[in-house]
């Protein structure tokens, strides 16, 4: 398994003309090729266009870094237009049953023959919007083109530049060198803050040996995950995110009433009180800091917990929360702290543990499952906070209830992981019991719901 290390080193003056020169190619590169710039073409035609053309072989930087990045570009520039595509197929399976009509449409879009048809035209273009980039701090160094030795017990990297433009880099890390290894890998250097960032690949070794059990796994806002035992995992991930989204409200008022006095001085002639308000008072790197550093905690929060699961599980079954949920008009403190829920820090940490451990990580349909009752599998009850009140009367931990129905989805033939939540919602109808027809909640009428379904729209039930 493949994982991203990353070395710090300081950061000599000569680093920054190289970048600002990679700035411009990559801003360049977007807007020639950031969209209908690329449509029918390889990565390998739009290298070639570029060399044919000559574009950036003035650029005062060596051959070999130009290239790199400029192939570093492309790839960045198709993998964009790759998951513009993977929202349009989801956009034709929704659009048509019809085998024949899926195939054709799906044979147009992957040959980017999309722009004769009107349909795939209006969805590409939704979903395919011209990029841009503004990063200017960062270029790739090819695997012949550095080397690294031991100097008083610190690793230094010495990257190979042709005299003519400027000639060898010599970068000396803060690491021992102990366990790094560069042979082959092509590294990604970062200008950030006075610092360098070394970044290059490196093999994970298999982790420990997984459980043996089929876990359903509910994602959660208080705590990371909620498994099909009722065993909490991450439980301090919720009280990070709000001490952050909190903490980060409070600087934003205050913020706004310093840009407010900022603009009343410089309106008013006070020109240099109005620079030292704006020098002095309105910078972001104590916000970026935080912001940095929430995430990481986070990061080791949900790696944690899923290791947690997967020391317990051969396969774990997860809601596939990937597109957007669209959601009532809540309060404000609501939204603001859902908008800070690292979904997808959660996701991604139970893929990369599952992978590294062999462990199988299966996505599920993730619709009504916490407004299922999990005991008949039924769309009965009421979710209410963290309990779920069963038509019986019984209680039920919310999200535990939410996980056994994500584990009973596995096996449910109806519902598959990308099926539309109205037609979820029409088989778990049809699956209910005579009352709700009683209730007027006819299977096709789709006018009112049950009490119990407070709608898949609410986040705090996922």
């Amino acid at each position: 398994m493949k994982v991203t290390r990353t070395l710090r080193a300081d950061a000599p003056p000569e680093l920054a003309p190289i970048c600002r020169a990679m700035g411009y190619l990559r801003g360049d590169v977007w807007r020639r090729y950031g969209a209908l710039g690329n449509v029918g073409r390889s990565a390998l035609d739009i290298r070639k266009d570029i060399v044919a053309r000559n574009l950036y072989g003035s650029l005062p930087v060596d051959g070999t870094i130009r290239n790199e990045t400029t192939k570093d570009v492309v790839n960045d520039l198709l993998t964009y237009k790759a998951a513009a595509k993977l929202k349009v197929r989801q956009a034709i399976a929704k659009r048509t049953t019809d085998p024949a009509e899926r195939k054709r449409l799906y044979t147009l879009l992957k040959n980017d023959q999309w722009r004769d048809e009107p349909f795939l035209h209006r969805q590409m273009r939704k979903h395919f919007r011209h990029g841009v980039s503004h990063t200017s701090n960062q270029f790739v160094v090819r695997s012949d083109k550095h080397a690294s030795a031991i100097v008083d017990g610190r690793l230094v990297i010495t990257i190979r530049i042709a005299k003519p433009s400027g000639g060898d880099l010599r970068l000396v890390t803060t690491s021992t060198g102990k366990h790094v290894d560069l042979t082959g890998c092509n590294l990604r250097i970062c200008v950030k803050d006075g610092f360098t960032e070394i970044h290059y690949a490196a093999d994970k070794g298999a982790g420990r040996p997984h459980g043996e059990q089929a876990l359903g796994v509910d994602k959660g806002y208080t705590e990371a995950f909620t498994d099909s035992d009722g065993e909490a995992h991450g439980a301090a991930f919720g009280a990070v995110l709000t001490d952050y989204s909190d903490a980060a409200a409070k600087t934003g008022k205050q913020r706004n009433k310093l840009h407010a006095l900022e603009k009343k001085h410089r309106d008013a002639g006070r020109i240099a009180k109005a620079d030292r308000i704006r020098r002095c008072n309105l910078g972001r790197k104590k916000i970026d800091a935080r912001k940095r550093r929430t995430k990481q905690r986070l990061r080791t929060i949900a790696f944690q917990s899923a290791h947690s699961i997967v020391d317990k599980a051969a396969l774990v079954a997860s809601e596939d929360l990937t597109s957007p949920i669209a959601s009532k008009v809540q309060w404000k403190r609501y939204n603001r702290r859902m908008s800070g829920w690292a979904k997808g820090t959660l996701a991604d940490a139970l893929d990369s543990v599952c992978e590294q451990r062999n462990a199988e990580h299966v996505l599920v349909n993730g619709a009504y499952t916490s407004q299922m009752d999990s005991t008949t599998g039924l769309l009965q009850g009421r979710r209410v906070g963290d309990k779920f009140y069963r038509a019986t009367g019984d209680v039920l931990q919310a999200d535990h209830n939410a996980a056994l129905n994500v584990l009973a989805r596995l096996a449910d033939p109806e519902i598959k992981r990308f099926t539309p939540y109205r037609d979820v919602k029409r088989v778990l109808l049809a699956r209910s019991p005579a009352p709700l027809s009683v209730k007027r909640l006819e299977l096709g009428d789709p006018s009112r719901q049950p009490s119990a379904d407070k709608s898949i729209e609410q986040v705090c039930s996922r």
